[in-house]
């Protein structure tokens, strides 16, 4: 099997085959080979393969140069991974992109046993807007949540199919791995603001009291003393974690909820506007519309419409993650 990567620049160029027509001329732009510029050049592989390696309490991987690319998931153990000299500590969730002529080793856990999940592929052709090879980042000690269930869809097809073994996987297994590398690649920088689980304890208390309020009683008046008296904290100690967590202030973050609500019905409902006010907890809906247009830049009735043209909804204020359940 030639593992070689003397083709890594090579460009393929794909042929508009028409359908048979015996009648017809086939017309010579249809027979015609694309330009490779017009082509997305696509992750194409030599081969593929892998699984799931386990080690005892202090087994080690000896020195040694790696001739092709390899991609780890850490399952299970504390392990060291050696490159260049150089010792990196990577716990369970941790992914190693390694690269041919990689000098590198593992100690694995000294104490309990080491679970790791592998791939092995050489790659005969990488897409163009790739960054360069020497600028890959090696480790990645927290790697988006989805890459660990897409190692382990990717090993059981590799796992039912020996033959990725000796020979291109196909544009499927080639593109499944393309998307496993880009988030790897180009991960996204996510703000702090975008993940809920980063909140203090104080500011998930209010959030929950808020939405519980707004699922079940969404005309009650709820007061600044009432959030803070939830979370176990002062009124001003609230504010400045919800400022610093959220940007806004609690009972500003109450009325951006309910706001956030109203988006989420008028995309998802039949219900007038009079009744998503009265739902979101707005007992005038003229002052719903006003709140709406100054958050949102728009009447609630003109997003409406905005969403029944299939246009993106306004961008919200507050995470997507603590918008309110829709009943109704």
């Amino acid at each position: 099997m030639d593992r070689s990567r003397k083709n890594m620049d090579k460009i393929r160029i794909l042929t508009c085959i028409p359908p048979e027509n015996p009648v017809s001329k086939p017309s010579s732009v249809m027979t015609e080979t694309l330009r490779p510029e017009t082509i997305r050049r696509a992750l194409s592989l030599s081969y593929l393969y892998g699984g799931v390696v386990h080690y005892r309490p202090g087994d080690r991987l000896r020195p040694r140069i790696l001739p092709d690319f390899e991609l780890v998931l850490i399952i299970e153990g504390q392990v060291i991974y050696r490159r260049d000299a150089m010792n990196h500590s990577t716990p369970p969730g941790t992914i190693i992109l390694a690269r041919p002529n990689f000098h590198e080793s593992y100690i694995w856990d000294t104490k309990a046993p080491t679970r790791h999940a592998y791939l092995h592929f050489d790659i005969t052709q990488m897409p163009e807007d790739w960054p360069s090879l020497t600028d890959w980042p090696v480790v990645h000690l927290q790697p988006d949540p989805v890459l660990s269930p897409m190692v382990r869809h990717l090993i059981g097809n590799v796992a039912s199919h020996p033959e990725w073994l000796a020979s291109s996987p196909g544009a499927d297994g080639c593109r499944f791995l393309e998307c496993l590398l880009r988030i790897l690649l180009r991960p996204v920088q996510k703000s702090p603001l975008a993940l809920a689980q980063n909140f203090p304890e104080p500011v998930h208390q209010a959030l929950k009291l808020m939405r519980d309020v707004i699922d079940q009683e969404p005309h009650r008046t709820l007061h600044l003393a009432d959030l803070a008296r939830h979370s176990g904290i002062t009124d001003k100690h609230l504010c400045r974690v919800f400022q610093t967590s959220l940007g806004h202030a609690p009972m500003q973050t109450f009325r951006l909820l309910k706001l956030q609500l109203a988006i989420a019905l008028l995309n998802r409902s039949n219900l007038t506007i009079k009744e998503i006010a009265d739902r979101c907890g707005f007992e005038n809906p003229l002052y719903f519309t006003r709140c709406f247009t100054q958050t949102y830049g728009a009447s609630p009735r003109a997003v409406r419409q905005s969403l029944r043209e299939h246009q993106p909804p306004p961008p919200n204020p507050l995470p997507p993650e603590i918008t309110p359940r829709i009943f109704w």
